[in-house]
């Protein structure tokens, strides 16, 4: 069995995700690491962690690392380089991310033999993977969000845009719950466009149902041209949803349904804030743990157009309504 080491890098909040792409770029492919994966640690910083299957050089991770924080200016951090265990780490993984059921989504790997839950709308997104696996509240809340407002027929060939697609789990989630719809998904990492279009093979998808792009945010002359969309789908965070808060509101329909996730607890009303600005109202938040989902309409549709009552909800970490 190989021996694993992992890297590990903390990093400060206030990075943009451009910035932490930069960080991670230098792991995935600068240092060729066999996996990489960024998340929030407990204190609300940022936590970088790569896997090597040979012990990487701490000097040669210091000197790639140097124009990231040069460029930021931010203090230059050493990265913890700790062996793994000898444990069968594929095995753990997928024993780790079992089927899930999120409203009538069935979210499995493609180690599960079990047969999809009859009226389930079920996406196949690999274990391995670092992102979008929908195990993250953050996507769960955008799943939930997008079964209510596909609930009992409505929009039966919407026009979907999934920002910040990573995966494109929710792309293909919206595809499985309406086989009509005209999807695109767009994301600043390569990496991930490439994993966007591998998934839509792997769930059967034919490319041109399922566009996928490299874009950093609404700049794409594609996504552009396909706009205005019934439903808009940003998983991101909140710094960079603030930012594009025109661009959001400007490429949805008039009768839309904007998700937003990415979103810490205590910035959801930041966020809402800005896009009220935009002429946009809150129909729904939706928390799970200390991400919040936020779904929003154009203010003109009135309170009569919501789908739920009340517009809060707040679930446990194993997705059950409180």
């Amino acid at each position: 069995m190989t021996s694993l080491h992992s890297a590990r890098l903390q990093l400060d909040e206030s990075l943009s995700v451009k910035e932490l792409g930069s960080f991670e770029l230098v792991f995935s492919e600068l240092l060729d690491a066999a996996a990489t994966a960024h998340f929030r640690d407990g204190d609300c910083g940022w936590l970088i962690e790569a896997i090597f299957t040979a012990p990487p050089a701490s000097a040669a991770i210091d000197d790639l690392l140097a124009p990231c924080f040069a460029a930021c200016g931010h203090t230059p951090m050493s990265v913890i380089i700790e062996p793994l265990p000898d444990r069968d780490w594929l095995a753990e993984n997928r024993a780790a991310f079992p089927p899930r059921r999120i409203g009538r989504f069935w979210v499995f790997g493609g180690h599960v033999e079990d047969r999809p839950p009859a009226a389930s709308w079920p996406v196949q997104v690999e274990a391995a993977q670092a992102f979008g696996s929908g195990t993250h509240p953050t996507t769960e809340g955008c799943l939930r969000a997008l079964e209510n407002i596909l609930r009992g027929g409505a929009y039966p060939r919407p026009r979907c845009l999934d920002l910040g697609c990573g995966s494109a789990i929710l792309a293909l989630a919206a595809l499985r719950a309406r086989p009509g719809a005209r999807l695109h998904a767009a994301d600043n990492d390569p990496v991930a466009v490439w994993t966007a279009a591998a998934n839509g093979r792997i769930n059967h998808v034919a490319p041109r149902r399922l566009r996928a792009v490299r874009a950093q945010g609404y700049l794409s002359r594609q996504i552009r041209a396909a706009a205005p969309f019934d439903i808009i789908l940003a998983n991101i965070l909140a710094r960079p949803l603030c930012q594009m808060a025109g661009d959001q509101r400007a490429s949805l329909s008039d009768r839309g349904w904007l998700i937003l996730s990415g979103i810490l607890n205590n910035q959801a009303a930041m966020v809402e804030s800005r896009y009220s600005a935009q002429g946009l109202r809150l129909a729904r938040r939706i928390r799970i743990g200390e991400w919040t989902t936020i779904v929003m309409r154009p203010a003109r549709l009135g309170l009569s157009r919501q789908l739920w009552h009340p517009a809060s909800l707040t679930t446990s970490s194993s997705g059950t309504s409180k």
